[in-house]
């Protein structure tokens, strides 16, 4: 149709063309948006952006057992830390709130601070500091060292006797110290345990780009502590990973196989980086096409392949026992990704759900988080010559 036919068009033909040629500017604004949103989103998905310690609860009163505290956190559900600069506390899950006061039970671990200082609460609840972490947890911890792909990688290793190791990996923009609280529980187990650090880690060397890998990348890392281990004594592992840790663990199991690999265990994982990104993509309010965008700009940036990495996708793959811990509460994974995991292999998954926000399972219910994993670990058989294992429930 000409310019002039289209002139001599009457209202009626013209309303439909109007409406198209709206509808079509109007999916392509979004689409731009869509677009933009998610390269946007796959650039905050992939950046290292190291906060600085920040210490925003004043310590108002130390009284006997009690603790006085004010500030944004204090009332951080469960049992938690208190860090500060040189020290470390560790405060119940009993909270009493008096105005802006939130009073708690507190023991040192092994400090206590004084009143006018100025602290962090931390969900880790263990100190940091490897001499404070032995005097607490009754251990000899000490930084060791490995070689990997990029350089040498700092690790804290906990020696004990047996030569089945626990090897902890911690997820994105947590330390080596997110598996510190459980370190006393997996010990007395007899299990050796190293905590890794990884590519663009404190310590680490920094990756291409100094950006995340999302665990395509950081699992040759784990791969090069895992040789290390077995060059220190270990015969079989079983792999612990928290929330993006737990991508980490599955591709490695993905790209290297389960050989001599007993058990993992699973807290708040990153099962499913597809479910993930759509689940924060509908927190962003982007929509859910961004979440597809987003996927397909990190591959074509990185090579990562996020769906590659899916395991609740592949679960038909898996080849040994899981413990898998999760709670509804989780703003950050989407829980559903692990109920859909955990209904998709019960022979081999035994799933403790709970209602903890991410990667909280064990400060809402300490006493219950490690009896799941002393039953899990005591329960696991050893690995047969063809490579397979038996689960225990748990």
């Amino acid at each position: 149709m000409t310019l002039d036919d289209r002139a001599g068009a009457t209202l009626g033909r013209r309303w439909p063309l109007r409406v198209a040629v709206g509808s079509a500017a109007v999916a392509v604004a979004g689409l731009a948006t869509t677009g933009a949103g998610g390269w946007y989103y796959a650039d905050e998905l992939l950046q290292v952006r190291p906060e600085p310690p920040d210490y925003p609860v004043e310590i108002v009163a130390v009284v006997g057992s009690t603790v006085t505290l004010s500030g944004p956190g204090a009332d951080e559900p469960g049992v938690v830390g208190l860090e500060w600069p040189g020290g470390f506390a560790r405060v119940g899950r009993d909270i009493d709130v008096a105005g802006e006061y939130v009073l708690r039970s507190i023991e040192p671990y092994p400090q206590l601070p004084a009143v006018g200082t100025q602290v962090r609460v931390a969900y880790y609840a263990a100190p940091n500091a490897l001499r404070d972490l032995s005097r607490v947890a009754g251990v000899s911890a000490r930084r060791v060292e490995f070689d990997g792909p990029l350089g040498r990688y700092p690790a804290t290793y906990v020696p004990a006797d047996g030569d089945r190791w626990l090897i902890h990996v911690h997820g994105r923009g947590a330390t080596r110290a997110q598996a510190y609280r459980l370190v006393p529980t997996v010990h007395r187990l007899g299990l050796p345990q190293l905590s890794i650090a990884y590519r663009n880690d404190d310590g680490a060397p920094e990756g291409p780009h100094r950006e995340y890998g999302l665990g395509w990348t950081e699992s040759e890392d784990l791969a090069a502590a895992l040789d290390w281990a077995r060059e220190n004594g270990a015969r079989e592992f079983v792999l612990t990973g928290y929330s993006m840790g737990g991508a980490i663990v599955g591709n490695h199991l993905r790209v290297a196989g389960s050989d001599g690999v007993a058990g993992v265990i699973y807290d708040s994982p990153a099962l499913s980086w597809p479910d993930i990104l759509a689940y924060q993509a509908r927190l962003r309010g982007i929509p859910a096409f961004g979440a597809t965008v987003a996927g397909s700009v990190v591959r074509a940036r990185t090579g990562i392949n996020v769906w590659a990495m899916d395991q609740v996708a592949h679960a038909d793959r898996l080849d040994v026992p899981v413990l898998l811990v999760h709670g509804s509460g989780d703003t950050t994974v989407p829980v559903t990704s692990s109920d859909r995991f955990a209904e998709a292999r019960p022979d081999l998954v035994t799933y403790l759900r709970t209602e903890a926000e991410h990667v909280r399972n064990w400060n809402l219910d300490p006493a219950g988080y490690e009896a799941a994993v002393t039953a899990f670990l005591t329960g696991l058989a050893t690995r047969t010559d063809e490579g397979a294992a038996v689960a225990h429930e748990v």
